[in-house]
């Protein structure tokens, strides 16, 4: 023990000597099996798709033929109501469904093949009017051709891949590939009138509405009322307003409250003369005021959200420095369908084709739009770990995400 006392720091680097010499046994372990790596070790694994492009006609999804080749039986009970006939559901059989292109719920489309009215609206933002025809549904089962997708480096096992829009001209590839245009060129790409879609005909909304009055600053003094706008704006009596392309003055003001459902509801009333003019309005507070004279409003599916009001003989343009501009000018509306017809500027008056496209199609937008349903472009969707990520180029970052470098496919210009 003495010994261990006095030469305790010999034992602790004899202890460090055996290990050094240890680890440089497992270094020289470690470099003999690195010097037996070859390069097919290096290879990464080919992961198996995670979805596999299935055919809606396969024998497979046939659930009629299915159910007679089992056991099983399965009898319709048909509707539990009268009148139902063409939208009821047990659960195995489904009616087919639409979306109301004024509310944006999902209806039975028989609401609009027979009733011709939305059962949650009533078709309020058309006026009452009337649904255009339902939109075309036959283009479920057409594919794009592996050797045209992997042409565009798209992976063929990505169920949505035909619904992407690689080159960011508003189309889907799908749409592109029925159309025959260049699915990798924003240049080339079908009528861009294929874009939009009507959102009203006839008395259209008015983007301003009146909210209600703050009366913080004197109650009793309707000069010192703010009167508040949607769009942020605020104004006093007195003041001016722009509505429908005309200037009104704000005459008086009355402040009225309501009691809806047991809470407080401004109903205050804004009384407008034009300016100029001997057109009279009332703005009541959280109600929509519509234009004085009959107008469209259009949405272009690239640019959802953002409506285009138009008049009859009014031209427009559509498209950016990405796809090109294309110019179009309303020929004419149908309130009752809901439909607006358009026309070339450049036409000569009276030639017969000035409403139709390059292709020969009638320039008519409809509810619905040109483009199916089925048919409309998609967003690429993160992956379950919340990112994007080298495989996934249509996210942020990714190559084809917007501001980005479009592909082209090799050999095009």
């Amino acid at each position: 023990m003495d010994f261990i006392k006095k030469h305790y720091e010999k034992l602790i680097l004899l202890l460090l000597l055996v290990i050094f010499i240890a680890s440089m046994f497992h270094v020289l372990n470690i470099i003999k099996q690195t010097g037996e790596i070859q390069e097919h070790h290096l290879q990464i694994p080919t992961r198996e798709a995670d979805y596999k492009i299935q055919d809606p006609n396969d024998p497979s999804f046939n659930v009629p033929e299915i159910l007679k080749s089992t056991s099983l039986s399965w009898v319709n009970p048909g509707p539990r109501a009268k009148g139902n006939e063409d939208h009821y559901s047990d659960l195995s059989f489904v009616f087919r469904i639409v979306r109301c292109p004024f509310c944006k719920k999902l209806i039975p489309r028989s609401y609009m093949e027979k009733q011709s009215v939305c059962p949650f609206c009533k078709n309020a933002a058309n006026n009452g009017e009337a649904f255009a025809e339902p939109p075309d549904e036959g283009v479920l089962d057409v594919m794009i051709p592996e050797d045209i997708l992997r042409q565009y480096q798209l992976d063929p096992n990505d169920p949505d891949v035909r619904f992407y829009d690689i080159d960011g001209d508003g189309f889907s590839n799908i749409y592109e590939y029925v159309m025959k245009t260049d699915m990798g060129d924003p240049r080339n790409h079908p009528p861009l009138w294929h874009r939009l879609r009507v959102i009203e005909v006839g008395k259209v909304s008015l983007p301003v509405k009146f909210t209600g009055i703050d009366t913080t600053d004197g109650e009793d003094d309707p000069q010192l009322w703010v009167l508040k706008f949607n769009n942020g704006d605020i104004n006093t009596i007195g003041g001016e307003i722009e509505l429908d392309r005309k200037y009104f003055k704000i005459e008086k003001a009355e402040r009225k409250v309501e009691n809806v459902n047991g809470e407080k509801k401004d109903a205050s009333i804004l009384f407008l003369k034009e300016v100029g003019g001997n057109l009279e309005v009332q703005m009541k507070a959280g109600e929509t005021v519509r234009s004085f004279a009959d107008k469209a409003q259009l949405e272009d599916s690239a640019n959802p959200g953002k409506r285009i009001t138009v008049t009859v003989g009014e031209q427009f343009s559509l498209g950016n420095r990405l796809t090109g501009s294309e110019s179009y000018r309303v020929k004419s509306f149908d309130t009752k369908a809901g439909s607006v017809l358009l026309e070339n500027p450049s036409a000569a008056e009276g030639d017969p084709n000035a409403t139709k496209d390059k292709n020969g199609t009638v320039m008519l937008v409809s509810g619905f739009g040109q483009v199916s349903p089925r048919m409309k472009v998609r967003e690429r969707q993160q992956n379950r770990m919340g990112e994007y990520g080298p495989d996934m180029p249509y996210g942020p970052g990714g190559p084809y995400a917007p501001g980005q470098r479009r592909y082209r496919a090799p050999g095009r210009r």
